[in-house]
């Protein structure tokens, strides 16, 4: 007479032989499985190709939406003060604007109305240079006529001195010996618009790694538990270090496109001059990949030890979600606070928070305003709570990876053994 044997699928697992294979080389060779099975696949290469396309697109829109220099005509009664006028548009710093002289008379102001609604020119300057008139088809800009102003104001002081016999230029260049200097506590060579981008791009770059690998190992998690490989692999390893190697491998197939688009975003940055890069552009991609890595292992093994907890592919996204919104949480705040204030006190202490700061530090670092002080504390404190989290995964993942069924109570997942 045969006996059947009742299997007790909450036991668990029997020890693997630890001299079968050393812990770094069941890691490597975990890692190594999951580069080549990655790496090698179309979906990598057409995706990275897809991304650096999107990066160039995204660097025409950029280009195609700068302005040129805004036109203003000038009638030939008014042509004296062109010179005047484009000298004062040059010491702006924030106006650009181009004078061009028109012919509008004989013509009883035609010509001058219809280069005004075609948009030809954004205003006409006519009329003695004393007290000149600019004609504008709705609004007058008010740069503009600030400039205007200036130019009338200068040319008749140049006219009273020289009435008076003395000399402009000398007059001038006593004037401007006594302009006031400034001086930026922290200086900036990035337009409104350049710094949107700046934190468009680093944020939405880290967000997506996150998401995109994050949600990758997760699905490989709950894949090996449907097809029953992971019985095989810990059979021979631990669950620490088949989870420790694939975290790694799929952090260096992350790594390895972050890389590749960043050095795109860079050439292209610096070829088209659409975006003032930071000095150091090597450091800054470094930093970005040491972000990358503390912020991939630290959402990415809460998502593996979620993913341990269920059988199928359709319970994943019930599981997943609490990570998924601590992920998307500082992704949010960023683009909402520092497209804002980049000074803000509160992006400033939420930048140094794990898991908020893999994301909202680097932000503010490649725009330049991050203290070397915050850079250090947000560091430690994203390791420490790197440390603790993969502490709890590990456990969660070793209780529940190889459990079938149901899904793994939450409590039962952090039980000690």
């Amino acid at each position: 007479m045969s006996t059947t044997a009742q299997v007790d699928k909450d036991a668990p697992p029997p020890a693997p032989d630890p001299g079968a294979l050393s812990a770094r080389r069941a890691v490597g060779l975990v890692a190594g499985r999951e580069i080549n099975s990655r790496m090698r696949t179309k979906s990598f290469v057409l995706s990275t190709l897809g991304l650096v396309v999107a990066l160039g697109v995204y660097t025409l829109i950029i280009l195609f939406s700068k302005e040129g220099p805004t036109k203003v005509g000038i009638d030939r009664d008014a042509a004296a003060l062109r010179p005047m006028l484009t000298a004062v548009a040059d010491r702006a710093t924030d106006v650009d604007f181009e004078f061009v002289t028109i012919d509008g008379e004989g013509d009883g102001g035609e010509r001058v109305e219809k280069l005004l609604r075609d948009g030809d020119v954004a205003a006409v300057i006519s009329g003695d240079t004393a007290r000149p008139t600019m004609t504008v088809e709705r609004e007058t800009d008010p740069d503009l006529l600030a400039v205007v102003n200036a130019a009338v104001a200068e040319e008749r002081t140049t006219r009273e001195l020289e009435r008076e016999g003395v000399d402009p230029v000398d007059f001038a260049q006593r004037v401007a010996s006594s302009a006031t200097q400034t001086r930026a506590l922290e200086p900036s060579g990035n337009s409104a618009a350049e710094q949107f981008a700046l934190i468009l791009s680093s944020t939405g770059l880290l967000y997506f790694f996150f998401i995109v690998y994050g949600i990758m190992l997760a699905q490989g998690v709950v894949e090996e538990k449907t097809s029953r490989v992971v019985e095989l692999l810990l059979s021979s390893i631990r669950p620490w270090q088949l989870l420790a190697g694939k975290l790694i491998g799929v952090a260096v197939v992350g790594v390895t496109q972050l890389v590749l688009l960043g050095g795109a975003a860079v050439v292209l940055a610096e070829g088209t001059g659409a975006i003032s890069l930071p000095t150091a552009v090597a450091g800054t991609l470094v930093t970005m990949g040491v972000w990358f890595l503390l912020g991939f292992f630290l959402f990415a093994a809460m998502l593996a030890a979620a993913a341990a907890r269920v059988s199928r592919q359709e319970d994943l996204q019930a599981v997943v979600q609490p990570v998924m919104v601590l992920i998307t949480t500082p992704f949010v705040l960023g683009i909402a606070l520092l497209s804002k204030n980049a000074h803000d006190p509160v992006i400033e202490w939420l930048s140094l928070v794990p898991p908020l700061s893999p994301i909202l530090m680097p932000a503010r670092m490649l725009l330049g305003i991050a203290p070397a002080w915050q850079v250090a504390v947000s560091l430690v404190l994203a390791v420490a709570a790197l440390a603790g989290l993969t502490r709890i995964a590990g456990r969660m993942y070793a209780n529940s990876v190889l459990r079938s069924g149901s899904r793994v109570p939450l409590a039962e997942s952090l039980r000690l053994r």
